[in-house]
């Protein structure tokens, strides 16, 4: 199994006791971490134990499970996912009933409903649309928010009435119970074997916190194995924490054995001479790949004109395409949605020809979290044995919710996740419209289902928000999205056409060409953002996600809101270069 392997990545891999591994961009560490799972698979001390992978996304959990069933190993014993879906599994959902906040049940608030309520409560306490509002907590159980507790209140009382709960109170309320109850975290202690922590450079003080109770359990031998890289830590503004080696011993007090990856295998010596300017750790990188000593193509435009800009990226995206470039291997970013949804929109209207796999424009991507988003990839997602395993998750994770809903579905039946999927299957729509698509087949499933969504309170108040925010997206002329049911359905092919997105989207990635604008003063970084070089950190990921061919624009023509002009980031514009 561990031929494939680097001597790094096989010290990394072997080692007996806690690793911290820090990888530079391209250096195999999304490698070294499967391998490492399949290396802990093979040697479980019971068949009971679990390995458990958190990761920063879900996409990123799906890519592991994948590499882990390349490999032939048996993935039974594999939990991965991100850190909120391991609260809900393995601490909320278990033991809600501890909690008088949960113990009648619950549901999660998607992204759109808690949007909704905080902009409704920031006009009731003349608040600016634009001021970030912050809804996370402490460990002491306090929230983090010290000037707009008012409003923080009256969200909670808002959420509370409908019996929901947002992404930062599963993490408090996660704390809350392993802070209590003691037990729990001996108890999970020794189910799990293996903690594998990817990304920890964005991981938050809670979400340590967390992990940490669990590693404190006075009973059970469990390891950890914490994955990342303190240059790409991007998530400041969202409280994510890139702690040292020291302070990482003292959070989980356990000794870590720290090891590093430091051979690029991505990216050309070229390309790495260059984000090195924006490097934060003095960390040498040196290229393995076989394109190690190809020439890079690096340009940087600030004088092209934002009306011009369009143009511009579309003869870039055509001559790479002529070359022969695949279209997935070709990424266009922007700091903020703001800049990338009417980008994305453009460049469809422009090169119809061209495949895009543009997810924020989608008018979904604010409900992932919603029962009724759940059920619509379903139906989203065609069957075929490529999509298999992953819809037979969904339909898995599916039936748990609704279970918490008071919806038991197949209860005679072993085979559950099966069952529904094969249900599923034989139900469709002639409706051309993507929401009136949906909603005939919901209504359908829950027919067959003899489920009644009327008579669930829970049913009831994530359908109103799914169809109100995906209607609020449609209608927005900014967006001017696609409303047919194919379009809809293209937003979770992931593997087609050129990627739009943000710089926070792509983390993980890699592209033969990456062309990024939008790098303006105020947006990268944002004037809110507060992390020491944050500038810094964000063009080093940016720039990182290239094999070979790198093109940075500070476009003109951008203003404020009080009509002054943006300027190029300065910690770009401060760069010596000659560039293509």
């Amino acid at each position: 199994m561990l031929k494939g392997l680097n001597e790094q990545q096989r010290d990394a891999v072997t080692e007996q006791g806690s690793v911290l591994l820090t990888a530079c961009p391209g250096s195999g560490k999304t490698r070294a971490l499967t391998y490492k799972i399949a290396y802990e698979l093979e040697r479980l001390t019971s068949p009971k134990k679990i390995i458990v992978a958190v990761t920063f996304t879900n996409r990123a959990a799906d890519e592991i499970k994948k590499r882990i069933r390349d490999l032939n190993a048996d993935d039974t014993n594999l939990w991965a996912g991100t850190i909120h879906s391991f609260c809900l599994e393995w601490i909320l959902r278990p033991y809600m009933c501890y909690l008088r906040e949960l113990k009648n049940g619950f549901s999660i608030s998607d992204e759109y409903n808690s949007e909704s309520l905080i902009s409704e409560l920031k006009i009731k306490y003349n608040i600016s649309f634009w001021d970030s509002v912050s809804t996370r907590y402490l460990a002491s159980g306090e929230k983090e928010e010290i000037i707009n507790r008012a409003l923080i209140d009256d969200y909670h009382e808002l959420l509370m009435i409908d019996k929901l709960i947002d992404f930062d109170q599963i993490l408090h309320y996660s704390y809350k119970l392993l802070s209590s109850f003691p037990k729990i975290s001996e108890t999970l202690k020794n189910m799990f074997q293996l903690i594998c922590v990817d990304e920890y450079q964005d991981t938050q003080e809670l979400q340590y916190a967390i992990l940490a109770k669990i590693m404190h359990g006075k009973t059970g031998k469990c390891k950890m194995f914490i994955v990342g890289d303190a240059d790409q830590a991007i998530y400041g503004s969202l409280g994510g924490v890139a702690k040292t080696h020291k302070e990482i011993q003292l959070e989980f007090s356990t000794a870590f054995i720290k090891r590093e990856l430091s051979g690029n295998y991505r990216s050309n010596q070229q390309l790495i001479d260059y984000y090195r300017n924006f490097q934060t750790s003095d960390i040498d990188i040196k290229a393995l790949g076989v394109n190690a000593n190809d020439s890079a193509i690096i340009t940087y435009n600030k004088a092209i004109h934002k009306d011009e800009l369009v143009k511009y990226i579309v003869k870039i995206i055509g001559d790479k395409i002529s070359e022969g470039i695949p279209e997935h291997e070709i990424c266009v970013l922007a700091p903020t949605w703001y800049l990338v949804i009417p980008m994305g929109r453009k460049l469809k209207s422009l090169m119809p020809s061209v495949n895009f796999d543009a997810v924020g424009l989608s008018p979904l991507l604010k409900n992932k979290e919603n029962v009724w988003f759940k059920i619509a990839r379903l139906f989203l997602v065609s069957p075929s044995p490529k999509s298999y395993l992953t819809r037979k998750r969904w339909a898995t994770e599916l039936i748990n919710e609704l279970n918490d809903f008071g919806v038991l579905l197949f209860e005679d039946t072993p085979h559950k996740s099966k069952a529904l999927l094969k249900l599923t299957n034989t139900i469709s729509s002639n409706e051309n419209d993507g929401l009136a698509y949906l909603k005939e087949c919901f209504i359908n499933l829950f027919k067959q289902l003899e489920v009644d969504i009327d008579y669930n309170d829970h049913l009831k108040i994530h359908w109103e928000t799914f169809f109100q925010g995906a209607e609020k997206r449609l209608e927005n002329p900014d967006f001017d999205l696609a409303k047919d049911i194919e379009s809809f359905k293209k937003m979770f092919k992931h593997e087609e056409g050129v990627v739009v997105n943000t710089c926070h989207g792509i983390k993980g990635e890699e592209f033969d060409t990456v062309i990024s604008f939008g790098l303006l003063h105020g947006k990268l970084p944002n004037w809110n953002e507060t992390t020491p070089k944050a500038a810094e950190k964000l063009l080093y990921v940016i720039c990182s996600r290239a094999k070979r061919e790198l093109h940075l624009i500070s476009e003109t023509g951008r203003v404020t809101g009080s009509r002054r002009p943006y300027n190029p980031t300065a910690q770009l514009n401060a760069v010596t270069y000659d560039y293509d």
